[in-house]
């Protein structure tokens, strides 16, 4: 393990044994010391199940990687074997510095203490002295925001409370290391936003980020590389825009998530809400159109407003989908290397594709006004804008790719046969 390696895994697997019936956990606990002393063959009384086996990478100071897979394929398992709250049955874990963890929610809380008597806990179990968390608690208890909850037994708690304070928590112990497992999606939106932003400034100060996240994008904006799990095994470790794009390609249910199957969206908080408006297709002058032909340029145009106090940064967001959910094409303007804008309480986006080269069929977009740093998602619209292309059926597919014919007259020449 280099001195700029703050995480080192080899060949870790964790195995778990499956008991059909009580009876046969009870038979596996006595029987085989009975038949070690009559000097009798091993038996097995359980089957094996492999959550997690055979995965190597390294994680650099400084540096932020995200694990992608569906559910199943050994995400979280691989979490709690690096925090240390499983053992591996193959391999090892090695880690350099303090370690802040977010995994399941509320792991590591005392559902009959309170708030504060869990984050004094927690902090104490890092090895903080009480002089240390008293000066650090009103800025915890004022990062998560709980009022007087903060004195109440968590199991009182809601959801959203228990995210506040655990991510409040992890965040004042100063990692080297920090770890999370999609706890950032919940929590309502102002919360998320504080979130990000204090994760974006680790980022800068070279915390290492060990992210687990279903979103592809999530990963491709803020993660240098990736690892893609499938199953319990390591599919890919490499840069993160290419595991994402294994990721895309190897899933079965690559459209997304409606959040409404209207011409407008909104997300809002307690002190802004983002809203889009107006979305409508354009070709050579003409507005509205829902029927192109092939190849013709296409724009696609929608309106912002933001209602409230919102002083960040945005960046812009736009799908293409095949009516059937098939994901054609998506970039942002971060992705095209085009600055952060500021925010203004309205404003009019608009993308413009010169050529469209899809063959005949229906299609529909998503557009979205995300933060800056295109982590968040402010607000979406999707499907807006469905549309029909038509063709002169000389291709078939998904996309008209330019190409083109050679044929030559070749001598033909006998064909020797072979001796066997």
């Amino acid at each position: 393990m280099s001195c700029e390696t703050v995480i080192h895994v080899e060949n870790l697997g964790k195995c778990y044994h499956v008991f059909d019936t009580p009876g046969d956990r009870l038979k596996q606990f006595v029987l085989p010391r009975l038949r070690q002393c009559i000097g009798a063959g091993e038996r097995h009384y359980f089957s094996e199940f492999w959550a997690l086996q055979g995965v190597s990478f390294d994680v650099g100071k400084g540096e932020s990687v995200g694990i992608l897979g569906r559910n199943g394929s050994g995400k979280s398992t691989l979490l709690q074997l690096i925090t240390g709250t499983l053992a591996p049955t193959t391999g090892n874990v090695d880690t350099r510095g303090r370690i802040a963890a977010l995994l399941e929610l509320g792991s590591g809380f005392n559902p009959d203490f309170s708030g504060r008597e869990n984050v004094f806990m927690n902090l104490a179990l890092q090895g903080f002295h009480q002089d240390q968390i008293r000066d650090c608690f009103e800025s915890i208890a004022g990062f998560a925001d709980i009022g007087d909850f903060i004195e109440r037994p968590v199991r009182t708690y809601s959801s959203g409370m228990y995210a506040r304070l655990a991510f409040a928590a992890a965040i004042h112990t100063e990692p080297d290391i920090l770890i999370v497992d999609e706890v950032l999606a919940v929590g309502d939106a102002p919360f998320q936003q504080k979130c990000i932003k204090r994760l974006y400034r680790m980022l800068d100060d070279g915390v290492s980020v060990l992210m687990v996240s279903h979103d592809a994008y999530q990963i491709r904006a803020i993660c240098q590389r990736a690892l893609l799990l499938q199953k319990g095994r390591q599919r890919m470790f490499d840069l993160s825009h290419r595991v994402m794009d294994e990721y895309i390609a190897s899933s079965c249910e690559i459209a997304p998530t409606a959040v409404a199957a209207s011409q407008s969206a909104t997300v809002s908080a307690s002190d802004f809400a983002i809203s889009i408006h107006y979305p409508v297709l354009i070709s050579e002058d003409r507005r509205g159109i829902t029927e192109l032909k092939s190849h013709h340029p296409l724009d696609i145009e929608f309106e912002y407003q933001i209602h409230g106090h919102y002083d960040e940064n945005l960046s812009f967001v736009v799908n293409l989908y095949r009516e059937d959910g098939v994901y054609i094409f998506g970039t942002t303007t971060g992705m095209q290397g085009i600055d952060e804008f500021s925010p203004s309480p309205a404003g009019r986006v608009r993308v413009s594709f010169p050529t469209l080269p899809l063959v005949s069929g229906k299609y529909k977009f998503r557009v979205a006004v995300n933060d800056g740093r295109g982590m968040s998602i402010l607000a979406e619209a999707v499907p807006v804008c469905p549309f029909s292309v038509i063709d002169d059926f000389c291709v078939v597919g998904i996309i008209d790719l330019s190409h083109t014919w050679t044929h030559e007259i070749t001598t033909a020449e006998p064909i020797k046969s072979s001796t066997l």
